[in-house]
């Protein structure tokens, strides 16, 4: 069985840009796996999904996970969808797609703690 993957993020930017119903969150970080130091970049995307007096506890949420060091031109990833907790900031969903490497990750479960800036990424099963 694969084992958990736990990467420490560092946040690059986090960008709010305003339509017409509410706006969009764009986000990068640098990430590191805990355990074999392997670095990775992630990139997010998170709506607000709020406009006058409707609004909603979480946004929803889309993030993919790239690993550095492949050799081949696209290197491997992991895409995230779930929701953004729009008070505490964590995120929690599961693994909607993954590269070959990843594939035992697909359907896996997927929480971020905020405060730790920890995401933890499970296999599925």
């Amino acid at each position: 069985m694969a084992p958990k993957l736990s990467f420490q993020l560092k946040l690059l930017f986090n960008e709010t840009v305003v339509d017409n119903w509410s706006n969009w969150q764009y986000a990068g970080a640098d990430a590191v796996e805990q355990t074999t130091q392997q670095k990775a970049k992630l990139i997010a995307t998170k709506r607000d999904n709020s406009n006058g007096s409707f609004s909603f506890p979480a946004s929803m949420l889309t993030a993919t996970l790239m690993l550095e060091g492949s050799d081949g031109p696209v290197p491997p990833n992991l895409t995230l969808q779930g929701v953004h907790d729009l008070k505490t900031n964590d995120e929690t969903g599961s693994v909607s797609s993954a590269s070959p490497e990843f594939a035992a990750y697909r359907g896996g479960a997927f929480t971020f703690a905020a405060k730790k800036g920890i995401l933890t990424i499970y296999p599925a099963g």
